[in-house]
């Protein structure tokens, strides 16, 4: 990160401030507009040399901007030994195969046990040290038991590219899921052997815990294909082309295949009760992020990682694939 303080005199018409600074840094600091939101709350940025906190800030030609320097601070989350399935490890970032049941960061009723936890632990908070104190080396999210494929930095340079990677959609990355499907019903997915939803996501309008597809959402596309059928499931690869919350989850849904064991928002009443009980008893939605590429910021090499479904979405499958002879 810089060292000093950056200043520059704004010459183009009335801009949000976080939009301006992202501008100006873009090649100088690699970081994304969260990132640059997060630094105008924390105190980092002057306006006409007043310290102003609020991202959507107007500024206008003939403004003063000044960025404080971005010194990377220790992070204050707890360390929690726990196994880690470390792919791949530098000095800059770590790639892991996230296992279920495990928060991102710490939130609400749960500030102990997480990923970010356990990475505080592995690499050690003198040496973590990114941006966002509560988040350290969080890039980019899985749901809590959605296992699979994340890539964590351990400085905030790194996480400001690896980010703006994210945010420029040229990361690569893969799902495997499990969805309902009937032998009679002509749903997409038992129609096509491939497709995409394009729908827009965001909060549910009544149930603020839930996201939907709604039409003041934020572009959301999904694509998929079938990987394997069954009589009453269908294992399928989705590829995201956005990064919303719960987002295959969502459009899934939408086109009547939702992802098995995903009790927000899967009705999985048609399912014959022994699958029912299967789902049950699995305890959490059948969909892994099965594969990760993305080019690392300092040597430019374009990494690709991959993990294998876990031993019980495994089994679940075999139940499925089992029913077909049963039945």
């Amino acid at each position: 990160m810089n060292s000093e303080v950056m200043t520059f005199k704004y010459d183009g018409e009335e801009e949000r401030l976080d939009k301006v600074l992202v501008a100006y840094l873009a090649g100088r600091v690699p970081c994304s507009r969260s990132q640059v939101e997060r630094w105008v709350e924390e105190g980092f940025i002057s306006v006409n040399q007043k310290v102003v906190t609020k991202p959507a800030l107007k500024v206008c030609a003939g403004d003063t901007i000044e960025i404080a320097p971005l010194a990377e601070k220790p992070t204050h989350v707890t360390p929690l030994e726990m196994p880690l399935e470390i792919l791949f490890e530098d000095q800059y970032l770590l790639v892991i195969n996230k296992p279920a049941g495990l928060s991102m960061h710490p939130g609400a009723g749960n500030v102990t046990h997480t990923l970010a936890n356990a990475v505080v632990f592995h690499v050690g908070k003198k040496q973590l040290a990114v941006g966002v104190s509560d988040r350290p080396g969080i890039v980019h999210r899985l749901d809590k038991d959605t296992t699979g494929m994340v890539v964590v930095a351990k400085t905030t340079a790194v996480h400001g590219a690896l980010s703006k990677q994210f945010a420029e959609k040229t990361v690569g990355r893969s799902y495997q899921a499990l969805v309902f499907s009937t032998p009679r019903a002509n749903r997409a997915i038992q129609a096509q052997e491939q497709g995409e939803v394009i729908a827009p996501i965001g909060r549910h309008p009544t149930n603020r815990k839930m996201m939907a597809i709604v039409e003041a959402g934020r572009p959301a596309t999904t694509t998929w294909r079938v990987i394997e059928r069954f009589a009453h499931g269908t294992l399928i690869e989705c590829v995201l082309k956005t990064g919303r919350t719960h987002q295959i989850r969502v459009h899934l849904n939408s086109i009547g295949s939702p992802v098995i064991g995903d009790r927000t928002y899967g009705d999985f009443s048609n399912l014959p009760k022994n699958l029912r009980e299967a789902a049950n008893s699995f305890g959490r939605q059948a969909l892994h992020a099965a594969s990760l590429a993305f080019t690392h910021p300092i040597t430019g090499e374009r990494l690709s990682f991959s993990a294998n479904i876990p031993d019980d979405f495994e089994s679940l499958i075999r139940i499925f694939r089992g029913s077909d002879s049963a039945s």
